[in-house]
């Protein structure tokens, strides 16, 4: 198997695989850096698309999809059910939506598909796609923020490790994970990489920021998981497994 992952901006992605195409989390435009749309509508176009939204929030859900998956040949949505809930606007026109709910677990277009509550909205994705599988972790993260009492960074710790226990467990083959340097625990992002031990591990939530992933490729302990490194929009690479 392989796939090739290109970094669009923030948790946007599109990632192509032997099967499909799939994109991940596309926000809303001025989430955007100017082409996106552009790029985004030239590498889906003609694909098998499967769409991927984790939840409702700007940064991760943009409100016009059609605008960037109608060149594709064919196009799925996995979309979590807070989008139908507080933004039904966002829901697409075209093509077929499964709108799903935390810790659930269904069977679209051939693809496995199990939830994961997140501790912010909405949902992480557990997928399986022919023998191909993924974790998509949307804004499930370790979120201690400052000012955080001991109590609630407990309770946070134990909620994003048994999380991470479920997608290790999973063994995904590609994990994609909350890297925010925002936070000094970047949100979990190291343990996310050492937990999952995934093949490949793909840091996202920066906001464009990445010059906090250094510390990842510097990281000793995250046993044979390779990492995808970027710098800017449209950067890919390709993993074989």
């Amino acid at each position: 198997m392989q796939c090739e992952i290109i970094y669009i901006h923030h948790n946007a992605f599109v990632m192509r695989t032997d099967r499909r195409t799939f994109l991940f989390d596309y926000p809303e435009d001025e989430h955007l850096p100017e082409g996106a749309g552009d790029l985004v509508r030239r590498i889906v176009s003609g694909a098998d698309l499967a769409v991927f939204i984790s939840h409702g929030h700007g940064d991760h859900c943009n409100g016009n999809l059609g605008s960037v998956t109608g060149a594709a040949a064919r196009v799925r949505y996995v979309i979590s059910d807070d989008v139908g809930e507080l933004r039904p606007e966002a829901l697409p026109g075209n093509g077929e939506t499964l709108l799903i709910e935390p810790d659930e677990a269904r069977v679209f277009d051939g693809m496995a598909v199990e939830t994961l509550m997140s501790n912010d909205l909405g949902v992480a994705f557990l997928v399986e796609d022919g023998g191909f599988r993924f974790y998509y972790g949307g804004d499930l993260a370790e979120w201690i923020w400052p000012g955080a009492s001991s109590r609630e960074a407990a309770f946070t710790e134990r909620f994003f490790r048994e999380a991470m226990e479920r997608a290790r467990d999973f063994r995904p083959h590609v994990a994609f994970a909350d890297v925010d340097p925002r936070l000094d625990n970047l949100a979990g992002g190291l343990k996310a990489r050492r937990i999952i031990n995934a093949s490949v591990f793909v840091p996202m939530h920066a906001f464009g920021d990445v010059s906090a992933f250094s510390v990842l490729a510097g990281d000793a302990e995250s046993g044979g998981s390779r990492l995808f490194s970027y710098s800017g929009m449209g950067d890919s690479m390709q993993f074989y497994f």
